[in-house]
């Protein structure tokens, strides 16, 4: 009588497919009232006084990530959105921030040098159906909003999203 041995990497495998399906289903459900759609015509102030529009980026994909001086994911994250501001356009929105000062020092402090926009009460955030950050909308070369991304995403998420975007 043969006794047929068990082969881990299966049950391995079921738990990384049942991980990433609880994931996915938990990203779905705290972005559900994320809008869909093309961004292109939004335009903002950043802090430095600059005006934007978002099609001005028009033909490359963009990171569009709202985020706070005082969240502890967002200060994790804080290395991976400098680090994709220097291959992508990237519009950060500091949100339920203390303001200008408190953001501009929070940016010197940790050298930090993308684009921000200040939304001191979370208005522009709640207009965007968020109820924490961090959050991340990934635009397609085009403004459509093709990801939604709320809570920690690695570096590689978020450049794999942007690559994904331009197919």
């Amino acid at each position: 009588m043969t006794t047929r041995t068990k082969k881990p990497w299966r049950s391995w495998l079921t738990y990384i497919v049942l991980f990433l399906a609880i994931m996915l289903a938990a990203n779905a459900w705290k972005t559900r009232n994320t809008p869909d759609g093309n961004l292109s015509e939004f335009s903002g102030v950043l802090m430095d006084g600059t005006a934007f529009t978002l099609s001005e980026f028009a033909g490359r994909p963009v990171l569009f990530h709202f985020w706070a001086t005082w969240c502890p994911i967002c200060d994790l994250q804080k290395g991976s959105i400098q680090s994709i501001a220097e291959d992508y356009p990237v519009i950060s929105i500091a949100s339920w921030s203390e303001g200008k000062a408190e953001v501009a020092a929070y940016m010197q402090q940790n050298q930090l040098s993308f684009p921000v926009m200040l939304d001191n009460n979370g208005e522009l955030a709640q207009d965007f159906g968020l109820q924490g950050v961090p959050a991340s909308f990934i635009l397609d070369p085009q403004g459509n909003i093709t990801f939604v991304e709320s809570g920690y995403t690695s570096e590689i998420g978020l450049r794999l999203r942007l690559w994904l975007s331009t197919l």
